[in-house]
């Protein structure tokens, strides 16, 4: 697969999910109190990758939620 150029605007926010496991963020620089939903939600996922059991938590909901799905999709 050949790289991808993804282009943000100011205030948007991103997460990378890398091959190897690892990730990277781009995330705007917040100056004064208010803080965008999208970003506060970019910051909040990105500290739950780093945190072993909220990204257990995480996968077993998408199990879940996908098992239920596709429960529905049978019928």
């Amino acid at each position: 697969m050949s790289p991808t150029t993804l282009t943000l605007a100011p205030w948007d926010a991103a997460i990378v999910l890398k091959h190897d496991g690892s990730f990277e963020t781009s995330l705007p620089q917040i100056h004064g109190d208010y803080v965008p939903e999208n970003v506060l939600l970019g910051a909040a996922l990105a500290f739950a990758l780093r945190n072993e059991d909220l990204c257990s938590l995480i996968r077993e909901n998408f199990e879940r939620e996908c098992a239920s799905q596709s429960r529905f999709e049978d019928h």
